[in-house]
């Protein structure tokens, strides 16, 4: 598993890369979810709050990944075939678009977040917390923006150790602010959700700061210069507007599609929202580590098809596959064994717990099926196949994930049980439909660089 492997004249070790990722992940879970956890200790509402606040900034922020996943798929591409103008002007058209995005989204949210709350029929008794979370966090987007574009950049050159250490240091900035805004410090008052809204976009400042530098530290020559776009590179705009709007509207579908779902959970009441909450942050490891793995292997497998190796990108497609599914299954039913105890860390209420158990004992069988899906979905991007991924998740998510998730949650009153038993449906049909779509090898075939 651990086997190094040359490609265009560089090593890779497929283990090596995926570790610091897996770890940056994590810590990116806690920066969004350690709000939550925090609060907790506060109050329960502002759990709610917070977590119908999260949905619509994970949502937004999505659209970020549309330039993100372009430019590392873009930048491993020609960096195995070592052309060297393009990475630079790639640099610097990733950089302004996602900036004038972040602006954009900013103002949106201002003006349009009660909108969204009634969309959402967010419970009454959370709404004034999760507008404050909201308002606060939005003016910190074009940090955001900018800091998952170095991060992309920094991924492209495999300096997956560099994001690991600074994602950790934003981390620590995040649980300390909220130690002081949150609970009070000193002559700083109580603020409850407001707090921890101050210290997120605290920590998406620095975060920023933090990547910026590592990434004019460790990557020799690196310019990000408007001269770089003197002739305008059409060419460079078509390809990023071209792999980006699919390889990005896939996640952004698949969040919507989680934003829709959520009006039901929120029909529900708040201790079903609460349970989301806490079901999603457990599963998110199983999520972090199969994403890890999915990333570094799609970087290789983008140095691969810079240089046509296309026998090699088919192994380490496969190679992922073999290694990391049963570690991600083991996970996810230890996780469901320990769901009693593990809810209990976070919560007293009885119906949280009950509701708990239930959940992620279906959500084994959803991981199964996401394994398989986010590896064959970003391989399927990185070779270039963009488009087939979007359209059969847009169809599955909405169709399978929502639809089938009112009639079992709703209609058929299965509750968060069956809401989730849908997610699983969902999961578990594209995984099918990517295995064949990557079997057919129509991918061996399309241009690239």
């Amino acid at each position: 598993m651990n086997q190094p492997i040359t490609v265009a004249g560089r090593q890779f070790s497929l283990l090596q890369m995926t570790w610091p990722v897996f770890i940056e992940l994590l810590l990116q879970m806690l920066v969004g979810n350690i709000d939550q956890i925090m609060l907790s200790q506060y109050n329960h509402t502002a759990v709610a709050a917070v977590g119908n606040a999260n949905q619509i900034m994970t949502t937004l922020i999505l659209s970020f990944n549309v330039i993100c996943l372009a430019a590392t798929i873009m930048l491993s591409q020609y960096l195995g075939a070592r052309k060297a103008k393009k990475v630079e002007q790639i640099y610097t058209m990733a950089v302004g678009l996602n900036l004038v995005m972040g602006v954009i989204l900013t103002v949106v949210l201002l003006l349009g977040a009660d909108g969204l709350f009634a969309l959402m029929q967010v419970p009454a008794e959370t709404r004034p917390e999760a507008r404050s979370y909201l308002m606060i966090t939005a003016l910190s987007l074009p940090c955001q923006a900018l800091m998952l574009t170095f991060s992309a950049f920094l991924r492209a050159h495999a300096k997956m150790l560099v994001i690991m250490c600074s994602t950790g240091a934003i981390n620590l900035i995040n649980i300390v602010g909220n130690a002081a805004l949150i609970y009070g410090f000193g002559p700083i008052p109580r603020l409850g959700a407001s707090g921890a809204a101050l210290s997120t976009s605290i920590c998406r400042t620095a975060g920023m700061l933090l990547m910026m530098f590592a990434f004019f530290r460790t990557i020799p020559g690196a310019r990000i210069s408007l001269k770089e776009l003197r002739p305008f590179p059409g060419d460079v705009l078509s390809r990023f507007l071209r792999i980006g709007l699919p390889s990005g509207g896939e996640g952004l579908s698949y969040n919507l599609s989680q934003s829709a779902s959520l009006i039901f959970v929120n029909m529900m009441g708040t201790y079903a929202v609460t349970t989301r909450m806490y079901t999603t942050m457990f599963a998110q490891v199983c999520y972090m580590l199969i994403n890890a793995v999915s990333q570094a292997a799609a970087i290789i497998i983008g140095y691969c098809i810079g240089a046509q190796d296309f026998d090699q990108a088919d192994r380490q497609n496969w190679r992922v596959l073999k290694y990391f599914t049963p570690v991600s299954m083991l996970l996810a039913v230890t996780m469901a064994l320990f769901a009693g105890p593990l809810f209990g860390l976070f919560s007293s209420d009885p119906q949280v717990i009950a509701l708990g158990k239930q959940v992620l004992w279906v959500d084994v069988f959803l991981e199964l099926g996401r394994c398989f899906n986010i590896v064959l979905v970003r391989n399927l991007q990185a070779v270039g196949d963009v488009a087939f991924p979007v359209s059969v998740g847009i169809g599955s998510q909405w169709i399978v994930g929502v639809g089938i998730a009112y009639l079992l949650g709703i209609h058929w009153g299965l509750g968060l049980v069956g809401v989730w038993l849908a997610f699983a449906l969902d999961e578990l049909l594209r995984a099918v439909i990517f295995v064949v779509r990557w079997r057919q090898g129509r991918w061996r075939s399309l241009k690239t660089v």
